[in-house]
């Protein structure tokens, strides 16, 4: 039994990893109608590479009332970039937030392993 645990402990740093984003999972209250949010996307690959932000509901439905001024960012290796990201809060919000990674490399060629790194935000809204 102690041997398969070794084993896994000494494979998983040499595991590739694609990207983070953070925060993770968030609960936030608005202050006005209008509730502004920065998370920070990291390529940990070792090549550039463009990842694309996304906005789903809780069920993975595409979110309406949202907007980022810039939704696509090219990050070289092993760098992060902010995104920051306004959403309508007028009522309580169950939202996923992702990082998609799209292309690869220098000539942005198109991904063909696509990683999803997701966030949970939920923000209770003004009530009036």
């Amino acid at each position: 039994m102690k041997v398969p645990a070794i084993i896994a402990l000494v494979l998983l740093p040499t595991l590739p990893s694609a990207h983070s984003m953070s925060p993770g999972f968030e609960v936030e209250y608005a202050v006005s109608t209008a509730h502004s949010k920065t998370y920070t996307i990291t390529n940990d690959y070792e090549f550039p590479a463009v990842y694309k932000i996304e906005v789903f509901n809780k069920d993975f439905t595409p979110a309406t009332d949202w907007r980022a001024e810039k939704t696509t960012f090219n990050i070289m290796p092993r760098n992060s970039k902010q995104a920051d990201i306004q959403f309508k809060a007028t009522t309580t919000r169950k939202l996923i937030v992702c990082s998609t990674l799209t292309e690869i490399g220098k000539e942005n060629e198109k991904a063909s392993i696509i990683s999803r790194v997701c966030s949970r935000l939920i923000i209770n809204g003004v009530t009036r």
